[in-house]
């Protein structure tokens, strides 16, 4: 796990001046290099995970001299690629999961990335030609974002604030990203906010030529066929083993590993696999507490750590959490609207204490169905069939008036949420159940034509006929990656922390992709990762109701930074960032009445300010 970058434009001092922008992703040491030939330069900051000696210092040079790579990652795999390998002759100096890999893409180029168990970014430079192939995982656990240079170079980095170091980048804002950010309160790829930077997507590869245009390719997509109708039983008995493989090999390190335990259903069966696995050495896991109830899990926590017997420890959320928000945009390089990240520094700066490796409970709702979204996707079609006389003139005007629960309850707006968006075309309606600033709110704010809803695109595209399918798909390739992956990412690596998503595992992906929508949802939300965790945990913990991951932004917003709001959200400010000061004014008065709950809206404003605003 590690930061990376690399330019064509390389200098000695570029690329230092990119690693001290990374330094905090790899504090364990540092290395460049700069081809003779062609002048393309790697950079590579370390956190030493596997084979800590100096054989895994990178960038790494293959034993002819013509290929170096800069890698970010960690192959799962690396041993069982590495006596296939030695099969064929190959001969290894270290230990390092980095060499293998080397060897394999100097052997077999880009099919070895479909080999890979592992999460990565990598960069892989052909001395020979100067040619450089640039590649994310499947599903984007590690970030790359890159920019074409005048006169047909190339540069890439780990995160935007290295690479925005290059000269000849257009920084400038990019209003179409600036519209998604409003739509996502991220900024989905391959857009970022500044005009001359992209995210590679997930599951992409980029070749680069030196005079020559990036050429993008996708090498891996998830694809929800559904095309297996098996019974839930069947399904857990194909999955239990599936499960435990990628559990197994996320844990694989030479250092400290352990979990982040939130009692949910997700981190709870990763945590009773890793305790199978580990046996007598029990495993380390961490909660997060908090002062406010209604966001406190301690006590779900504390029964799964007592029935699995981990060796658990309760780390109290920081006192001013907000004061952090600076350091948050630093990390990201571009506004980013989930507070839930700001929650995710804190956890991993005090979980670092005791451990360089976390497995988390990501991709659950993803992969398992686990989202409201998707009961309201398969209740749709039967609401299109109640008449358009009676939904249009009396149930939609009646349910835009349902108040927000000031219990906590969410039941009322997305019942709200539903009916508005039921009624539309499958792609409108799942955009509308995902944004967080309607069109209509985006053009009243940004003025014009919008671009098109990249997230409504994404799911024509999937071509899916079951709704579930469609919306799986869609957040694999969209929310995932661009928000739960990017906080994770970037907030546990700027305290050096490395996360592991076993629930992410590709092979698992694949496996329930294939399983009919009808037997994923055939007891509602998660079914066969709740079936599966029957047999791993008791039924008062698997059936829990879910609680979620997330800071009290309601209460922050009227107490600690309501001066804030105050002082950032003004007309003068808002017309430097191009929006309409009456469109903001309104949002804000809707947001003091407190009809509908706008807390995340206003932070997404506080967080575009902010950024605006920063050196």
């Amino acid at each position: 796990m590690c930061g990376i970058a690399g330019t064509s434009a390389a200098t000695p001092a570029l690329l230092a001046g990119m690693l001290d922008r990374l330094s905090h992703r790899g504090p364990d040491g540092r290395g460049d290099f700069v081809c003779d030939r062609t002048g393309f330069g790697l950079a590579h900051a370390r956190l030493a995970v596997i084979d800590l000696s100096e054989g895994g210092r990178q960038p790494m040079h293959s034993p002819c001299g013509r290929w170096v790579i800069a890698f970010n990652g960690e192959i799962y795999n690396h041993a069982e690629l590495r006596a296939g390998l030695e099969a064929r002759g190959h001969c290894f100096r270290s230990s390092s999961d980095t060499e293998v890999l080397l060897a394999l893409l100097a052997e077999e180029g880009e099919a070895a990335l479909g080999r890979l168990v592992g999460m990565f970014a990598l960069a892989l430079l052909d001395r020979q030609s100067g040619s450089v192939l640039l590649a994310r995982d499947r599903v984007g656990i590690k970030p790359l974002v890159w920019a074409a240079l005048p006169g047909g170079g190339l540069a890439f980095a780990s995160e935007i604030r290295a690479l925005s170091l290059v000269p000849g980048i257009d920084l400038s804002l990019d209003r179409a990203g600036l519209s998604e950010f409003l739509a996502c309160l991220y900024v989905p790829a391959p857009r970022t906010m500044h005009a001359g930077i992209r995210k590679l997507p997930p599951g992409h590869l980029l070749r680069f030529t030196p005079g020559r245009s990036p050429e993008i390719a996708c090498w891996w997509k998830p694809a929800f066929t559904g095309r297996r109708a098996l019974s839930v039983e069947e399904g857990v008995e194909e999955l239990m083993p599936a499960l435990r493989a990628a559990v197994r090999s996320c844990m694989v390190a030479d250092v400290p590993v352990g979990c982040f335990l939130s009692g949910g259903i997700d981190s709870s069966v990763i945590a009773a696999l890793m305790a199978e696995e580990r046996g007598r050495d029990r495993v380390a896991s961490f909660t997060m507490t908090f002062e406010e109830a209604a966001y406190d899990e301690r006590d779900a926590a504390r029964a799964v750590s007592a029935h699995v017997g981990t060796i658990h420890t309760e780390l109290p959320a920081s006192a001013g959490l907000v004061g952090g928000l600076d350091r948050m945009i630093e990390a990201f390089g571009e506004p980013f609207g989930n507070p839930t990240a700001l929650l995710i520094g804190d956890l991993s700066h005090s979980a670092r204490q005791h451990v360089t490796v976390a497995l988390v409970g990501d991709g659950g709702d993803e992969v398992f169905a686990g989202y409201p979204r998707y009961h309201g996707g398969l209740l749709a079609a039967q609401w299109r069939r109640i008449p358009a006389l009676l939904r249009k003139g009396l149930i939609e005007p009646a349910a835009r008036w349902l108040p927000e629960s000031s219990s906590g309850n969410h039941t009322l707006r997305r019942i709200r949420e539903f009916v508005a968006g039921a009624g539309l075309a499958d792609a409108e309606m799942y955009a509308s159940w995902v944004e967080y600033f309607s069109p209509a709110e985006r053009q009243a704010l940004l003025g014009g034509a919008l671009p098109p809803r990249p997230i409504a695109e994404l799911y024509r595209a999937t071509s899916r006929i079951d709704p579930l399918d469609a919306m799986q798909e869609t957040d694999l390739l969209s929310f995932l990656p661009g928000n739960l992956m990017a906080y994770g990412d970037a907030m546990s690596m700027m305290h050096a922390l490395e996360l592991r998503l076993p629930l992410l595992d590709h092979r698992l992906i694949e496996l329930v992709q294939d399983i009919s929508a009808a037997t994923r949802f055939a007891a509602g939300k998660k079914t066969l990762l709740k079936a599966a965790a029957r047999r791993l945990l008791p039924a008062d913990i698997v059936d829990r109701p879910k609680l979620g991951f997330n800071p009290p932004m309601g209460l922050w917003l009227r107490t600690e930074l309501a001066g804030m709001v105050a002082e950032r959200l003004t007309p003068s400010r808002m017309a430097d960032l191009g929006l309409e000061w009456k469109a903001v004014e309104k949002l804000l008065a809707e947001h003091r009445a407190g009809r509908r709950d706008l807390s995340l809206p206003v932070w997404a404003l506080l967080v575009l300010e902010r950024w605006k605003s920063s050196p």
